[in-house]
């Protein structure tokens, strides 16, 4: 398996804590062209429990799991070639980039890079803030998510 020495390293205000990449899918939804209907490249992405946790977020016992859109007026399956990249703020805090942790929370200034293509799989470079996973209050500075993995094509 491609993911099995993979994780999400999560930067947090203690010190980093790692999770392994569990599943990880892509796919384009097909837009009108329009930024009312744009085509969107859609990431999921699942991990395992954390290894090297802090003392705060061991006995949490989480499994995160991210979600990310990427819109644009076009993309597709052959503009995803090794360096493509997309970045999507996500300012408004959109339900199209969000990470689970405990609960629901919006990612920001999240960022994809193709590192390499073989078929239908894309290793992938993503990065992305979010509030800290066990202090949503803003009293900590925010996360910083950072993983690559190989992704799958989503089957339809």
């Amino acid at each position: 398996m491609k993911n099995q020495d993979k994780y999400l390293t999560l930067k947090r205000f203690c010190g980093d804590e790692k999770y392994p990449v569990a599943n990880a899918e892509w796919y384009i939804m097909e837009g009108d062209g329009t930024w009312d209907d744009p085509d969107t490249l859609c990431l999921e992405i699942e991990f395992g429990e954390g290894v090297d946790l802090h003392e705060d977020t061991e006995d949490l016992e989480a499994e995160p799991s991210l979600e990310i859109s990427f819109p644009a007026l076009s993309v597709t399956e052959a503009d995803l070639q090794v360096g493509f990249t997309m970045e999507m703020d996500n300012e408004d805090e959109e339900e199209e980039a969000n990470f689970y942790y405990c609960e629901h929370q919006p990612t920001y200034e999240n960022k994809v890079e193709v590192l390499e293509v073989d078929g239908d799989c894309l290793l992938l470079h993503l990065v992305a803030k979010t509030e800290d996973v066990n202090f949503y209050d803003g009293s900590k500075p925010k996360n910083e998510l950072d993983v690559t993995a190989w992704f799958v094509k989503q089957e339809d």
